[in-house]
């Protein structure tokens, strides 16, 4: 199948759990990396991912196609994401140990030392970022969505999605300043 809509109609005409395991192939990655970038939470992630497609799965007969797939998977993912925040009182990484390095491998041990520092200072300022605010720089800053696509996932307008978008970074360049300077 080229694309997901024709593998969501011939899964629609002959339902078939290779169909659905190539949809998950195609977008597992970026599922889970959304919602990491969200929870911030190895364990919740992939907990979260799972629930993500099996909604999605559950009421694959209701997606109507007046948008692309991934929009919709995307906006049960954000959807299914800002429950489980509004759940929480707060979402945490258990360890930085456990996140991939970030830092260059050849770097000094006062450079890596630094950029531990400021990667666990960017971690506390996106966990202290209200979910909506959060969610808006996930999307078009990590993600590299266009606003309008973001938009769509959030369920709000354009213009919403550049004020949170522009108000999340305001947050985030008060709350990093000693560290940008």
């Amino acid at each position: 199948m080229s694309n997901d809509e024709e593998l969501i109609a011939a899964y629609r005409a002959s339902p078939s759990g290779e169909m659905l395991d190539e949809l998950v192939r195609r977008h597992l990655r970026r599922v889970r990396a959304l919602v990491f970038q969200m929870v911030l939470d190895d364990a919740a992630a992939d907990d979260l991912t799972q629930e993500v497609f099996l909604r999605v799965f559950r009421h694959l007969a209701s997606f109507n196609g007046r948008s692309r797939f991934s929009t919709w998977l995307y906006r049960v993912a954000m959807n299914t994401t800002h429950s489980y925040l509004a759940s929480q009182r707060r979402s945490r990484v258990e360890s930085w140990d456990d996140l991939p390095p970030q830092c260059d491998r050849a770097a000094t041990p006062e450079r890596a030392l630094l950029d531990a520092e400021l990667g666990r200072e960017v971690q506390r300022a996106l966990e202290e970022l209200p979910s909506r605010l959060r969610a808006a720089i996930v999307l078009t800053v990590l993600q590299g969505l266009d606003a309008k696509e973001a938009a769509r996932i959030e369920g709000c307008t354009v213009a919403t999605m550049y004020w949170r978008v522009h108000q999340a970074r305001k947050r985030l360049a008060r709350r990093l300043e000693e560290y940008l300077s």
